[in-house]
């Protein structure tokens, strides 16, 4: 996926899958450098992959969406 330039990308629980530490090394750098010019939606129940590349959330709650600016006013609605 992060082979190709893309105006958007949609990542729904597919952060690093695999145990190469090099190749999960890079991808993340690949990752946090796209994050400087692409919308990356990023679907997730991994706080920590959260934490590392999201700058803001969105949380479905009871049938809605919620959008924050941070992540911490996100968890705080938890």
């Amino acid at each position: 996926m992060l082979a190709l330039d893309f105006d958007m990308y949609l990542i729904d629980e597919g952060m690093p899958s695999t145990t190469d530490v090099e190749f999960n090394r890079k991808s993340g750098e690949i990752l946090q450098e796209r994050l400087r010019t692409t919308t990356i939606i990023i679907v997730s129940h991994q706080a920590q992959t959260l934490e590392k590349f999201a700058r803001s959330a969105a949380v479905l709650l009871d049938g809605q969406l919620h959008m924050f600016d941070t992540l911490e006013e996100a968890k705080r609605a938890l």
